[in-house]
């Protein structure tokens, strides 16, 4: 089975024997620590990260994952009915979130360089959000990349009208070509609460996330967390911070891009080929390829029939806070694959897709 559904790293690229070696030394140097409960995080790893983004210790969280934080942060910032806006299609995790939430969510359509701004204007007129979420690099699921132009204008309106934006960024630093933008944490520090992981760049078990923002919502969220779960799991903590103060992880983020660029580049000229009818975004980074098969297929009956040619589709209508928008979307990720399964994935995909086609006519 050829998985085109989960955005999994390839097991082979965890640094084990290094991470076995970082656990070892902090749980010796600092296990009565690791060990004990805690509030907030771990001290050495809170200090590191606020090192990278030059800010104080107390405005950065952490949690177990990313995903935990923006859990977290609809708790504490988004009261039941409110409105909170997200791209369309955005990362499913997050509409999940917000409709446990009873928000009202209000999706956003999303071009090839970020939200649709007239449409977010628009929804702007028609009520004020408590809470904006966007993945601004390499989006999850469509690829995107926000513009500098629009980043500001979000900032600018955020500054404005005062609602909350929370910057989604666990793709950020898997950038393979291209230059990068500046965050919209950047432009707006004291409305934009910035949330990445160390899922992508080191390993998804360590269930390991962070979060940068102002002083006064990182207690309020912190508070939150001491009430929900007292605090975070602390050896993988530990452990994430001694590989960090080692200096191996931007040697690590260099060797992921050198694997999963000619990845990228199998499957967009394997998608150029083999489904030059359907619209595929162009990432210049990340994880996902994605795109809008042609008019008149469904998304559920290819994903049926893709089994049987032992391919595995996710349902694209996941993405969307209005699940039908999401009929002929799909989300391919690329990482995990190796660069002849990518071709040969597509290749079956491409036969579903003429068939489908010989069909209907």
């Amino acid at each position: 089975m050829i998985d085109f559904g989960r955005g999994n790293p390839p097991t082979s690229v965890f640094p084990v024997n290094d991470l076995i070696a970082c656990a070892e030394a902090a749980l010796r140097r600092d296990g009565a620590v690791l060990l004990q409960y805690s509030h907030g995080g771990y001290p050495p790893l809170l200090e590191w990260l606020a090192d990278q983004y030059e800010v104080g210790p107390e405005r950065v969280l952490t949690g177990n994952s990313s995903l935990d934080l923006v859990s977290m942060i609809t708790n504490v910032l988004v009261r039941r009915g409110e409105r909170a806006f997200v791209e369309s299609p955005s990362y499913d995790r997050t509409i999940t979130l917000l409709r446990r939430r009873d928000a009202e969510i209000v999706g956003i359509p999303l071009d090839r360089d970020g939200v649709d701004l007239e449409a977010f204007e628009a929804a702007l007129e028609q009520g004020v959000p408590a809470l904006v979420v966007v993945i601004t690099d390499f989006q999850n699921p469509l690829g995107v990349t926000t513009s500098l132009q629009k980043r500001e204008r979000l900032a600018a309106l955020a500054k404005e009208v005062g609602f909350w934006i929370v910057e989604d960024a666990p793709y950020r630093r898997l950038r393979y070509r291209g230059e990068d933008v500046p965050t919209l944490w950047s432009l707006a520090p004291d409305r934009v609460l910035h949330t990445s992981s160390f899922s992508k760049i080191l390993a998804p078990g360590l269930r390991l996330g962070y979060v940068i923002g102002p002083g006064d919502v990182i207690a309020e969220l912190s508070e939150w967390a001491v009430d929900s779960h007292i605090g975070p799991v602390l050896p993988t903590q530990g452990m994430a911070y001694e590989y960090c103060r080692r200096g191996l992880l931007d040697d690590n983020i260099e060797r992921l891009k050198a694997l999963y660029r000619p990845r990228l580049d199998a499957i967009l000229s394997a998608l150029r080929v083999e489904i030059p009818q359907a619209e595929w975004t162009e990432p210049e980074g990340g994880y996902y390829v994605s795109g809008y098969l042609p008019q008149g297929m469904d998304v559920v009956q290819l994903r049926e029939r893709a089994k049987e040619e032992g391919l595995k589709l996710s349902d694209g209508r996941g993405f969307f806070p209005n699940p039908a928008d999401g009929n002929r979307f799909l989300r391919i990720p690329f990482c995990a694959l190796t660069e002849s399964e990518v071709a040969e994935g597509v290749a079956r995909l491409g036969g579903l897709v003429r068939e489908w086609e010989s069909e209907a006519q």
